[in-house]
């Protein structure tokens, strides 16, 4: 039956396109009101307007078909008695591909239209619900869920994205309820059981957890989400190799869920927009799988679309993919030498291979095009660090600083490489304590105050009493990582500074018994300030090899993985 009503909608749809075309052509040239922005009151319903927003950023295909979509509603509204069932599905359609388009005031208007000439379909408040749900407006999802279930209390698939919903509102026994009346419909056992036992694990009943996804496995064995939550119920139990091996088995992706409604509303809406949309949200869930499936999908339909090119790009380099990550960011490069970010993106894979010259050149280029391009500033500016090119450093995180003040390592590094690109010691000293009160949250900050303040190579700048106090509370700070070795070497050089060196050589010595536990770099400092203690001298304040007063490692993966895109596709 379902089938033939999606039949029916398909059909009215194509045929009132084609009138909509036909009656754009002989109004060609004239001017026409928009009464999809200014709608008529007079259809025995109250019309939510719909403003015509901006898509001229959408792919060509999308524009295309949102044109279209307003031009068919237009036509419909100028219709004295409009068929009902066509004038929702035309307001329904147009609200998914504004959706799509994350126009989303717009779109909500458009299903509240669609829901008022129909407000018996299922389609619309599921619709609703189930973009609510994507959005992440959880509230508003579920009342539209609650209203498609009391239209349609037999359509399984509702249960699973309802009881789905529930459990991102930590709504546990609301979850539980809907999930085991999706269970029962066989189809649905896979995803609703590995609900059902995300929900078991979280109550702590990890037997019944292991049951549930094992049913869950036993539905669709290629669920590879669901080993993820068995591995933490065996671990809970005690079955260390249980869980191992389900740990094994974990590859994160999204549960399958057959839903003709979710299958009509993609077929609907049949342009890359939809594979995009879908393969950003695996994106922010970390599954990279489907993101790289999606995007893929996506680029099949729209190859032009660059800005998706450089996130499937992106998201092939986090599933391991490095040649085709370089290909993809190659395809765009040949087509767009300009394209700013995928230029960026070059030069991170550039200096992942360890061709630091290449890279520079991609980052100046990157800076040639966009000169407040805070990636390539800082990226730069920590190449001239490690080059020991100090006061060209210093300028670039002062520049990176002026681009974006949030970037809290560039106010640390930028005082560390003047003061060894000859700097006068006062004066970054003053420097680093202003920014030390301006940024009270700063623990690098601090800590290189605290230093400072201990073993300045000038004796009268040195406080040992304030850098002791400093030093201390770096200690006692959870959210400034407490008890690390850093902190502990810069109290040990304030009580130094202090005149107790034995206090000093007392601190750091069971940080020299287990230096094989620290990074090579920070038990050099360890071994390197000991010895100072022991000749009865202080150490340098701001050392070489410092991993607090450096830049941070280089990752391409975290540049992939978090490097904000300004438009993603």
């Amino acid at each position: 039956m379902l089938e033939g009503v999606l039949r029916g909608f398909r059909q009215r749809r194509r045929a009132a396109i084609v009138g909509a075309l036909g009656l754009c052509l002989l109004l060609a040239g004239e001017a026409r009101a928009d009464l999809v922005a200014e709608p008529p009151q007079t259809h025995g319903v109250a019309l939510a307007p719909v403003p015509l927003a901006d898509w001229s950023g959408a792919e060509p295909l999308m524009q295309q078909a949102l044109t279209a979509a307003r031009a068919e509603l237009n036509v419909l509204l100028a219709e004295p008695a409009p068929d009902a069932a066509t004038i929702a599905a035309a307001y329904g359609r147009l609200g998914a591909l504004l959706i799509l388009v994350e126009v989303e005031a717009q779109a909500d208007a458009c299903l509240a239209n669609a829901m008022a000439f129909q407000p018996e379909e299922l389609r619309w408040p599921y619709y609703a619900g189930y973009l609510a749900m994507l959005a992440g407006n959880l509230e508003a999802a579920v009342g539209h869920l609650e209203r498609a279930r009391d239209i349609a209390p037999d359509y399984a698939p509702l249960y699973v994205r309802l009881g789905k919903v529930h459990l991102d509102r930590s709504a546990l026994a609301e979850a539980e309820a809907a999930l085991t009346r999706a269970a029962a419909e066989p189809s649905l056992a896979a995803p609703a059981n590995y609900y059902r036992g995300q929900i078991a694990v979280l109550q702590r009943r990890f037997a019944d957890a292991i049951g549930l996804l094992d049913a869950a496995l036993a539905a669709n064995p290629g669920a590879t989400e669901v080993h993820y939550p068995l591995a933490q119920a065996h671990r809970a139990l005690g079955n260390t190799e249980a869980a191992r091996a389900h740990l094994a088995q974990f590859r994160l992706r999204e549960p399958a869920i057959a839903d003709l409604l979710i299958d009509e509303l993609r077929a609907a809406t049949d342009h890359a927009l939809p594979a995009f949309k879908e393969a950003l949200h695996a994106v922010r869930g970390g599954d990279y799988d489907t993101a790289v499936r999606r995007f893929a999908d996506g680029l099949a339909v729209a190859p032009d679309n660059a800005d998706a090119r450089i996130s499937y790009a992106r998201v092939l380099w986090l599933t391991g993919q490095q040649s085709a990550a370089e290909s993809a960011l190659a395809q765009v490069l040949a087509a767009a030498p300009d394209a700013t970010f995928a230029v960026f993106l070059d030069g991170v894979v550039a200096q992942a291979r360890g061709d630091v010259d290449a890279a520079a050149a991609r980052y100046a280029q990157v800076l040639a095009q966009a000169p407040e391009h805070a990636g390539a500033l800082f990226a730069l500016a920590n190449l001239d660090f490690h080059a020991g090119r100090h006061a060209a450093a210093a300028a670039g995180y002062e520049r990176v600083l002026a681009a974006d003040a949030g970037v809290a390592p560039a106010r640390v590094l930028a005082q560390v490489a003047a003061l060894r690109g000859g700097a006068a010691e006062a004066d970054v000293l003053a420097t680093v304590r202003g920014l030390a009160e301006r940024h009270p949250d700063d623990p690098q900050l601090r800590y290189a105050l605290a230093r400072l303040l201990a073993a300045a190579e000038d004796a009268s700048l040195r406080e040992p009493a304030a850098a002791r106090n400093l030093a201390a509370a770096l200690l006692a700070d959870p959210a400034a990582g407490g008890p690390i070795p850093p902190h502990q070497r810069a109290l040990a050089l304030a009580r130094a500074a202090g005149g107790d060196m034995a206090g000093a050589k007392a601190l750091l010595q069971p940080l020299a018994d287990a230096a094989w536990m620290l990074p090579p770099a920070e038990a050099a400092l360890v071994e390197a300030e000991l010895a100072a203690y022991a000749d009865g001298r202080l150490p340098q304040p701001w050392p070489d090899g410092d991993l607090l007063l450096a830049p941070p490692p280089f990752s391409a993966d975290q540049l992939m993985r978090d490097y904000p895109a300004t438009k993603p596709y």
